[in-house]
């Protein structure tokens, strides 16, 4: 059973050949992507040997080792010029990880990157603006009590500001209720923290911080 994050990150794969899945969900989402006719084609990846034979026992019971192979590999270092991978995937992960991923992985062949980072969504977003990279699409949505933010770019340029670095440019034009619901709690968080501190640089640290969430829903 698919997952909603994943069902979510699968729609920005349509129209789309050959994916890469960094760091595989048990196949999960290439299985569902290719049977909903998404993509032809795909490589599902992992840095571990054991999550991998879960992904090929999945792939064999659906009957798609033809059109998913598996790769045991550190982020996505198989990727090369001779590689026609036009779109990447890669979820669940920290920022900084991610990030460390893209940067050592040859990425001139792919259209597309949709990518979930679990923490510092800021350092993904940064590492996309320096790197060439446009945010074309977003979406901040919730799964078992927990937040998540998926990141749709593709090759081009950007200018972000610190807001939108730390939400998402369309996160924040959209301003879902969920995205309102993750900063007021953030917020009122804050203010308790506010009323158990008698420290005046830390009272005008989480002042600030209030007034920049506030920004974000305003």
């Amino acid at each position: 059973m698919i997952s909603d994050r994943l069902r979510v990150a699968s729609q920005f794969l349509k129209g789309y050949h050959y994916l890469a899945d960094c760091g595989t969900d048990h196949a999960l989402l290439p299985i569902y992507a290719i049977e909903k006719g998404f993509i032809k084609k795909a490589i599902a990846s992992d840095n571990k040997h054991h999550p991998l034979l879960s992904a090929k026992k999945n792939i064999n019971d659906h009957r798609l080792y033809g059109e998913i192979k598996t790769a045991l590999a550190d982020g996505l270092s198989y990727l090369n010029l001779e590689n026609d991978v036009d779109v990447v995937t890669v979820l669940g992960m920290g920022g900084s990880l991610i990030v460390e991923i893209l940067s050592k992985a040859y990425l001139y062949n792919v259209k597309r990157m949709v990518l979930q980072p679990n923490s510092q969504s800021k350092e993904v977003r940064k590492y996309l603006e320096d790197h060439k990279w446009e945010i074309v699409d977003e979406v901040f949505l919730k799964e078992n009590d927990k937040y998540y933010q998926i990141i749709v770019c593709e090759q081009g340029k950007m200018t972000l500001s610190e807001l939108e670095r730390e939400f998402g440019p369309v996160i924040l034009e959209q301003k879902s209720d969920i995205f309102k619901e993750r900063i007021q709690l953030m917020i009122d968080q804050l203010s308790v923290a506010i009323k158990q501190t008698n420290n005046n640089k830390t009272l005008e640290k989480l002042n600030q911080r209030i007034l920049f969430l506030k920004e974000a829903i305003k």
